[in-house]
């Protein structure tokens, strides 16, 4: 756990050293995967999916780019050449409308290494994967173990991949 942490941090501190460079809109992808274990082969595949739909979605507006990976899985980050509202209302629509958008977690930061939230944008708060309340009060509650979340996102992951990726 405490190499997850880290790669937390580590992760933050470099989202910041983006900001400071002043070239655009910082945008941090990752996969929303349950559990200590971040670098499964489902895992791996959901990130290259999400890698891809956010090349696909700021093609040729993308000015740096940092691929970290780790105990916490890997993540992207990149400066985009668009405003920051622009850039958090393409990004929500990848989180919403692709199939694996439930586990894809695109973060854009302010100015001052603050992300902008869903509720910035009048957007529902995410939905559980397992029933469909609200995520944040079933992780709260701890409505549902481990191997049940794991279960349904790999078994998503596992879905996409069969009907996709062909």
């Amino acid at each position: 756990m405490i190499g997850i942490l880290e790669d937390r941090e580590r992760r933050y501190e470099e989202t910041l050293k983006l900001i400071d460079l002043n070239l655009g809109t910082v945008l941090c992808a990752k996969i929303n995967y349950p559990g200590k274990n971040k670098n499964t082969e489902c895992a791996k595949m959901a990130f290259s999916v999400l890698r891809q739909e956010i090349y696909k979605e700021f093609d040729g507006k993308i000015k740096v780019e940092k691929k970290l990976s780790g105990y916490d899985g890997d993540s992207l980050l990149l400066i985009i050449d668009l405003p920051i509202i622009e850039v958090k209302k393409r990004s929500i629509k990848i989180e919403t409308e692709h199939p694996l958008g439930r586990i894809f977690d695109v973060d854009i930061y302010n100015r001052d290494g603050v992300p902008l939230s869903r509720g910035d944008f009048n957007i529902q708060e995410r939905k559980c994967i397992v029933c469909g309340s609200a995520a944040r009060e079933c992780i709260v509650k701890k409505r549902h173990s481990l191997g049940e979340v794991l279960e349904r996102v790999n078994k998503m992951i596992k879905e996409y991949g069969d009907r996709y990726d062909k």
